[in-house]
């Protein structure tokens, strides 16, 4: 058997191999410094290799636990060495960091390649699983033998040497054009700035955001004047700014991230990984990326997902046209704009609202203080699930000042379910753009048969407060918020054994079922009334004001779903495609914008800054899940509205369901576990006032478990 390698002496101070005392494991994230990371990692690979040896050596006969479960515990430190770099890299990188994970990167991939790729290795556990029916295993070790080989055959084991090399070759490759491609994003998003000398150019938008361009440029030595960044997203500017030209630059600059022909262009890496995807899934006997990618999806294939995204085309088309068509007309009468722009949609589709409200958005902000939004979230939270945040100071190690951490217990058990790290501040230059929820640790089984809680992070991008003004949000904002904390919700409540199953290991279509149903409850007055308190004299947000919120839900319903739809459409059509035909960036996009009827692209395209898919194959051949995971979230949260927002039969039932089993069985069965049916197909579309016939489903109960027990990786 093979010896594990003893700790070297030069990494005896090195905290990811030898990390400080911090409770319950909390990892080393301030004494943790770049170059720690390589030495770290070779030594974690090392020991990963010898543990795989181990497996193959064993001479008994390949059973679950000497193979599967033990394939499962191997690799825990390189694992974890690699979760740590990413997590900090996303949310607080510099240089130092992205100039060594070129190197980290391709020689996780290099190692993943040679476990997937190993004959032996291969050959223990298809032993295994051929003889699955006679294992008498749970429900979640049939999972992990069935996740386990299958995961083998789709990396490629059964194919001959030269597949495999040309396999090996394809994905050491994607993964330095996925560095690439986010490196590029983030470096172009930092690199735009805008001075602004005159503050009439600046008319229209809130004092507070004049305030926050000012403390940009003071933080710059620009005294008296003010600086617009492109982090956090200068939204504000779409909205309120009444300089069009304005307006027209600052659009420019954020559709030309990483499109401009610059240094930090993306045009080629999409076009090279475009390629090489379509490759590895002729490869492994696939028509297409797509095809590769859906066979282990709930959707399971390009024609069901086209299908859907149909459907949705032809609901949503015909609300958006006439929507857009309210929105110019409301532009041409009002101010004479008769060459309707993008960069004047939000503007005026903004303004038509408020006058068809008879509100101003500004007026919610107030009442939206993020501090307070995190206190309002925490109740919710506690009363869905009957558990328990409390915020932590100094006690846990943090990246950045702004890192709160908070401790998470069951109310009933008392035990400690996890950590929770919220990171809500842009950081330009450190941080990815965007919002999202990762996991430092997952549920899951230690070396030692521990079974530690999950260690949680969600991360936004929402500008700082100032001396003079607290960071205020829109309601959109807070949807982000409720959205980000309910993946968090899917890691913190998980239970299981093995961290391949636990959390947010779940079929990616799936995965943000419980992050959007947690968006449902932002809108009604009982949440509202716990954290909507106006930020000057704590008044609670007046009723006509949530009446109004909630009024004004649908109102553009039809435009937004036909953006995630042309999103979606996009995705697949970059995996549908021959890569061979495709000459442009530019006009393969515009094909996709035409067949779909959104507004034409009047400067960079999406897909040279679009990071769900190009950053990484997380939501690759899979975005079209948001408006999938969406129509169920409408139909779970209709129990919700039928028995009440808390209703505590529904509400344990959610948890046992949805949030803690994670991938631990498969989505279907748990969807039907927490609803007793099938899902509703109308769900979305009626919630959306989109339905012309209203026929709701029968709601019958029998599907669902009849005990009280038992009662998730970026995502954004």
């Amino acid at each position: 058997m093979a010896k594990t390698p003893e700790t070297p002496a030069d990494l005896t101070g090195n905290p990811l191999i030898n990390p400080p005392e911090a409770p319950h494991g909390a990892p080393p994230l301030d004494s943790v410094k770049p170059e720690h990371f390589l030495p770290a990692q070779a030594y974690a690979l090392t020991k990963a290799r010898q543990q795989i040896e181990d497996i193959k050596a064993n001479r008994a006969a390949p059973s679950f636990e000497n193979t599967i479960v033990a394939l499962e515990l191997s690799g825990q430190l390189a694992g974890r060495v690699m979760n740590l770099f990413g997590n900090i890299l996303g949310a607080n990188g510099n240089d130092a960091l992205r100039a060594i994970e070129d190197d980290l990167e391709l020689a996780a991939v290099k190692f993943g390649n040679d476990i997937s790729l190993d004959e032996d290795l291969f050959k223990r556990v298809k032993a295994v699983y051929d003889q699955k029916d006679k294992l008498n295993l749970t429900t979640e070790q049939q999972t992990l033998l069935d996740r386990t080989y299958k995961g083998f055959v789709r990396n490629g084991a059964n194919l001959d040497d030269t597949a495999k090399t040309e396999l090996r070759d394809i994905n050491e490759k994607l993964a330095k054009l996925y560095t690439a491609f986010e490196k590029n994003v983030v470096k172009s998003t930092a690199e735009y700035k805008k001075v602004i000398d005159n503050e009439d150019d600046l008319k229209g938008l809130p004092g507070r955001v004049k305030a926050m361009y000012a403390h940009f440029a003071e933080e710059e030595g620009l005294q008296g004047k003010w600086l617009i960044k492109l982090s956090p997203p200068p939204i504000d500017i779409f909205e309120y700014a009444e300089n069009r030209e304005l307006r027209e630059e600052i659009y420019r600059a954020r559709t030309n991230v990483a499109a401009g022909g610059d240094q930090y262009d993306n045009h080629q890496n999409v076009l090279d990984m475009v390629a090489l995807r379509q490759r590895k899934a002729e490869l492994m006997g696939f028509d297409n990326f797509a095809a590769y990618i859906l066979d282990d999806r709930m959707a399971k294939t390009p024609d069901a997902v086209m299908d859907f995204l149909q459907k949705n085309q032809d609901v949503y088309r015909p609300a958006a046209e006439e929507y857009l068509d309210k929105v110019k007309d409301y532009a041409e009468k009002n101010d004479g704009v008769k060459d309707f722009q993008s960069w004047d949609f939000m503007y005026y589709s903004r303004k038509l609202k408020e006058e068809t409200f008879q509100m101003s958005m500004e007026e919610v902000r107030p009442y939206f203080d993020l501090e307070k939004v995190l206190e309002g979230l925490r109740q919710h939270a506690e009363k869905l699930f009957n558990i328990e945040l409390t915020e932590t100071k100094d006690k846990y190690p943090v990246y950045h000042e702004d890192v709160k951490v908070y401790e998470v217990k069951d109310k009933q058990s008392g035990e400690m379910i996890g950590l929770f790290y919220a990171d809500y501040y842009a950081r330009a230059g450190a941080k990815n753009n965007g919002a999202w929820m990762n996991t430092m640790r997952k549920r899951g089984l230690t070396d030692e048969g521990e079974n530690e809680f999950s260690i949680v992070t969600n991360v936004c991008n929402f500008p700082k407060p100032t001396k003079d003004h607290p960071t205020l949000l829109s309601l959109d904002d807070v949807r982000t918020v409720f959205h980000e904390f309910g993946h968090g919700l899917h890691a913190l409540l998980a239970e299981g054994n093995y961290r391949s199953l636990t959390c947010t290991s779940v079929k990616r279509d799936f995965v943000e079922l419980p992050s959007q149903l947690q968006e449902n409850w932002v809108r009604e007055k009982e949440v509202l009334d716990t954290f909507a308190k106006h930020k000057d004299t704590g008044a609670p947000i007046p009723d006509e004001l949530i009446q109004k919120i909630q009024d004004m839900e649908n109102f553009d319903a039809g435009y937004r779903g036909l953006r995630q739809t042309f999103f979606g459409l996009l995705d697949m059509k970059w995996h549908t495609t021959d890569p061979a035909t495709i000459k442009s960036v530019e006009d393969f996009e515009d094909a996709v914008i035409d067949e779909t009827g959104v507004p034409a692209r009047v400067a960079g395209p999406q897909t040279t800054a679009f990071g769900h898919l190009f950053a990484g194959e997380g939501y690759s051949a899979g975005y079209y899940g948001y408006k999938w995971a969406e129509a169920l979230d409408a139909d779970v949260f209709s129990e919700f509205e039928k028995k009440g927002l808390y209703d505590k039969e529904s509400a344990d039932r959610l948890r046992e369901t949805i949030y803690s089993k994670g991938g631990t069985q498969d989505p279907m069965e748990l969807f039907k576990a927490m609803m007793g049916r099938e899902p509703d197909p109308a769900a979305l579309f009626r919630r959306e006032g989109l339905l012309k016939e209203d026929k709701k489903p029968a709601n019958t109960n029998d599907a669902r478990p009849s005990g009280k027990k038992p009662p998730k990786s970026g995502n954004s």
